[in-house]
Order: structure tokens, then sequence, then C-alpha cells
């Protein structure tokens, strides 16, 4: 077993935090994949079947302060993410430096090493976590992950005013029998809806008839930060990004025509 000691820079770290309790919102695991360059953090619902899938890759030096480079990257998994996030939440004082000590297992047949325990402290307060098996979540490499949201393969996209999407959820909450959001272009018209109960007209494209459906729980997750939010539609997924994140929500399809 080896043993890792890493510095969490204090004026991001509820940053950190933010982010990891949103992961938690699409599952209770999260894997961090850590390396010198970046952090790659992210939760999946699904699993011969993805669901849902959520990631943030930042830079490794804006969060944390490392002595010296990685070898190899560090693979976290983080089972029981609510509560851990809870936890951290009571490591408030600013005055004093916050620094994560880790003991992780090198893996002989690639270049990944796992988290097997982890503690986070400052002046005065303590945090374990007992790191998770790799069995609990796929593994996804920064490479992987960046082909396969890569937006120009999308098939089409379209976009929604931010007012209109914060208007969009709070229909869909107010509305919580449903479990289902429809996504359809009719006349070049792209419509959100729950049907007989409410629809929203968010763009106009060119394109013809689509019949699209996804689960509504996931609206949430989708980050509204910018003026206007862009939705990438792929073969099997909708993809939403921002700077640092990616949102992937699968869909089924009732009718399609191709162009």
């Amino acid at each position: 077993m080896s043993k890792l000691t890493i510095q969490l820079k204090r004026d991001i770290f509820d940053d950190f935090l933010t982010k990891l309790e949103d992961l938690s919102k699409i599952s209770d695991t999260i894997k961090l994949k850590i390396d010198s360059e970046n952090i790659l953090m992210y939760s999946i619902v699904g699993e011969t079947i993805l669901l849902a899938f959520k990631s943030y890759l930042v830079d490794t030096k804006d969060y944390f302060e490392m002595k010296e480079d990685l070898e190899n990257t560090l693979d976290m998994i983080i089972s029981g993410a609510k509560r851990f996030v809870k936890n951290l939440g009571f490591i408030k004082t600013p005055s004093d430096k916050i620094v994560m000590n880790i003991d992780y297992r090198e893996n002989d047949d690639d270049d990944s090493s796992i988290v097997r325990f982890t503690q986070i402290k400052n002046g005065k307060l303590k945090i374990g976590l007992q790191g998770g098996e790799p069995s609990e979540i796929r593994d996804i490499p920064k490479g992987t992950l960046s082909k396969r949201v890569d937006t120009k393969n999308s098939k089409w996209s379209f976009k929604i005013e931010k007012s209109e999407f914060q208007d969009i959820k709070k229909l869909s909450s107010i509305n919580s029998d449903g479990k289902v959001i429809h996504l359809n272009i009719e006349s070049k018209k792209v419509v959100l809806s729950e049907l007989s109960t409410w629809e929203f007209q968010v763009d106009e494209v060119d394109l013809t008839d689509r019949h699209l459906m996804f689960n509504k729980t996931f609206l949430p997750s989708i980050n509204d930060e910018s003026d206007k939010i862009e939705f990438y539609v792929f073969d099997t997924f909708i993809l939403t990004k921002d700077e640092t994140s990616h949102l992937m929500i699968s869909f089924e399809q009732d009718f399609s025509v191709e162009d």
C-alpha cells in the first residue's frame, strides 16, 4: 500500500464540494480519476444500458497542490456520496489548510492505482472515506469520454433560453405525477411537453418531424448558467455541456424520419 498527501486549495474547496454534490444527484456512487493534468469526476445511472451520465473535467492544479507529479492515474470511488459530501460540509475553517491523505494500491496490469482509503482534514476535523470497489461503477477514461461527447458527431441540436428552461423545470416539478418529457419537432418547431398537461415551444429547426422521450428526473442536473442552453441530439442520447461539465441523457424514440 502506498501513501500520498495532497493539499486542497481553500479558495475553491466549496466549488469542489458543489460539483460532488451535483454528481450525487445522478447517482450515490461517484468516481474521480486524478492525474497530474486533470480531475475527471463522474456519476452514472445504468450498467448495461446507460440512462444518464454526468461529468466534470477540471485542471488538477486549480484544486490540488501536489509536491510532485503523479506517476499513475488515481481512481477514487466514492460510495455513499451524498453522505460523504454532507460530512465534508463541516470543514469550514478558512484559516486552516485542508489536507487529503490517500492510501492507494497500484494495479499490476495498467497505469492506474485504486484508492483504498481517504482522509480529508483541517485543523480540527477529520473526515474518512473507505474506497469503493472498481466493480461499483464503469471505468471511463478521458479519451473515451472526449470522443463520445464530440458534438461534431451529433445528429442535430436546438437551444432553449435560460429563463424558458427554468420555467420548464418548474412546470416539470409542479406536475410531478408524470415521469417523461416529450421532445417533438412538428412543422420545424421544437416543443417540450408532458402530454395533456403542458407544452412549451423552445426553438425552430430545419428538420422533419421527430418524436423523442426522456426521463424528466434528470432535468435539475442540466446546468443553466448560460443565457442559452444548447442540446445536442445523438443516436441514443441528448447531450448538454459547458466549460467543465457534460451531461448525457438517454432517450426513447417513438418515430423518426431520417434526413
